[in-house]
């Protein structure tokens, strides 16, 4: 198990999919701090705020992770790696596990690398956090953080049951979109910008059942709930992905 963690753990950092989400994380915070200064000191005349430069990542976070957490196992299919580990004498469940936690891993990484960008471009482009303290913006980024840990871990699981296939990226990237289409919509009606929230009964259970639970959320808004339901939220997800995962790949064939 520890061997195969080791070597899920190294082809991480030789992967282009890996790379690719660093590359993407870089150009975006850049550009997109870039294009905020312009819109806001150039054009309005105002003063930007250090938070809208320090969490942009979370705009783009579901959408990274996803995809660079499929690309990077899918070339354990298409080379052959995964049917090679089974041959060999690797167990299943140790395979899948491997497989998840490298890919949640992933997301720890994508997560501080986008950390260290902001942090970076912060001094450079805003004057100075206006509406959160330090150890406000410490939690925020501890909750993204372990939020891709979650969706690392889930898109993992994806590209397992399926083998490996191409559709998987069309499941997991569509997955992503789907839900923060619909975090916008629950948003929008848990927190009008004008008048109080009209929902009732079981729609304002559910909505806020995806605002406090799910992690593809936590990305919308500032943290607004207890630690806890984070934890509940991210650990929830990790592990119905790990137990579905784990029981589809137990039965599937490799080719």
């Amino acid at each position: 198990m520890f061997r195969n963690l080791y070597a899920d753990t190294r082809k991480i950092f030789f992967s282009r999919g890996f790379s690719g989400g660093i590359s993407a994380i870089l150009v975006y915070q850049l550009l997109g701090s870039l294009l905020l200064w312009l819109l806001t000191v150039l054009l309005v005349e105002g003063q930007m705020a250090s938070e809208d430069i320090a969490f942009s990542f979370t705009t783009i976070a579901a959408f990274v992770v996803t995809a660079s957490t499929l690309f990077v196992n899918q070339g354990d299919f298409e080379d052959g790696c995964i049917r090679n580990k089974l041959i060999s004498g690797v167990k299943r469940s140790d395979a899948f596990l491997s497989a998840v936690i490298s890919g949640m891993l992933q997301g720890v990484l994508l997560s501080f690398v986008a950390f260290v960008a902001s942090m970076i471009t912060l001094p450079i482009f805003s004057k100075g956090f206006m509406n959160y303290t330090i150890p406000e913006v410490a939690d925020y980024w501890l909750i993204i953080t372990m939020s891709c840990m979650a969706i690392g871990a889930f898109s993992t699981a994806v590209i397992m049951i399926f083998g490996g296939s191409k559709i998987s990226y069309v499941v997991g990237l569509a997955i992503a979109f789907v839900m923060r289409v619909l975090d916008t919509y629950v948003l929008d009606k848990l927190y009008p910008e004008k008048g109080h929230c009209t929902l009732t009964g079981a729609k304002l259970v559910l909505f806020k059942f995806i605002d406090r639970f799910i992690p593809y959320s936590y990305f919308s808004m500032e943290p607004h709930w207890d630690t806890l339901s984070y934890i509940v939220g991210c650990g929830g997800l990790i592990l119905i992905s790990t137990l579905i995962g784990l029981f589809v790949f137990s039965k599937k064939e490799i080719h």
